[in-house]
C-alpha cells in the first residue's frame, strides 16, 4: 500500500532497492507555497508516484488526476478544468556538483541529498495542465455561458459603435508583399 505524505518531499535515502509507491494530495494549501501564481487556484489533484530505486538511479512514474480552477479567457468567470497527466522522470545521484542541472525527464540529484522536493515539479505540472485557451462551458445550443455583460464588450457594432478602420499603411505593406510574391 502506498504511503500518504502530507508534505511534498520524497525521501529516498532510507529506501531499499526496488519498487515503492507514494501518494500526494494537492489542494489550496499547496498553492499557498507559490503566492505569485495567479493562473490557477483551488486544485484538487491526486498524484501517484511509483519509484523504482536502484543504487544510484531512480525512475519515477507520476500520475496526476483531478481538477483545478482558473479564469475564463473570455469573461473572467471561474472555470474548472481537468488535470490529467502522466510523466516519467529519471533521477541519477551525482557526486559532481556542476551536474545538478535539470533536463526534460532527467534530474541530477546531489549525493548529499536524502529526499527530493517535488513541490516545484508539481507546481509546474499544474500550470502546464491549464489549457492554452480556457472558456466557460457551452450551453445546449452550443453558445457560450459566459457573463453577458462581459460578452457585450466583444460586440461593439451591436451597441452602435463602429470598429476603427484599418491603418492605410498596412494596406500599402500588403501591396508590397503582393508584388514580392509575383
Amino acid at each position: 500500500m502506498p504511503k500518504k505524505k502530507p508534505e511534498y518531499r520524497l525521501p529516498f535515502s532510507g529506501l531499499e532497492d526496488g519498487v515503492h509507491g507514494f501518494e500526494f494530495a494537492i489542494g489550496q494549501d499547496f498553492m499557498e507555497l507559490f503566492p505569485d501564481t495567479d493562473v490557477l487556484f483551488a486544485p484538487r489533484v491526486h498524484v501517484d508516484v511509483e519509484l523504482v530505486k536502484n543504487d544510484r538511479l531512480m525512475e519515477m512514474d507520476f500520475r496526476f488526476k483531478g481538477v483545478a480552477r482558473s479564469f475564463c479567457d473570455r469573461c473572467l468567470q471561474e472555470v474548472e478544468f481537468p488535470v490529467e497527466a502522466e510523466e516519467k522522470v529519471v533521477a541519477r545521484i551525482s557526486s559532481d556538483a556542476a551536474e545538478v542541472a535539470e533536463e526534460d525527464g532527467f534530474w541530477a540529484v546531489p549525493e548529499k541529498d536524502s529526499s527530493l522536493d517535488l513541490a516545484p515539479y508539481f507546481h509546474e505540472m499544474l500550470v502546464l495542465s491549464r489549457p492554452m485557451q480556457l472558456f466557460c462551458p457551452e450551453n445546449e445550443e452550443g453558445g457560450p455561458t459566459c457573463d453577458p455583460g462581459m460578452l457585450a464588450f466583444y460586440e461593439p457594432q451591436e451597441r452602435g459603435e463602429s470598429r476603427p478602420e484599418a491603418d492605410p499603411r498596412w494596406a500599402a505593406l500588403a501591396g508590397l508583399k503582393g508584388k514580392m510574391d509575383d
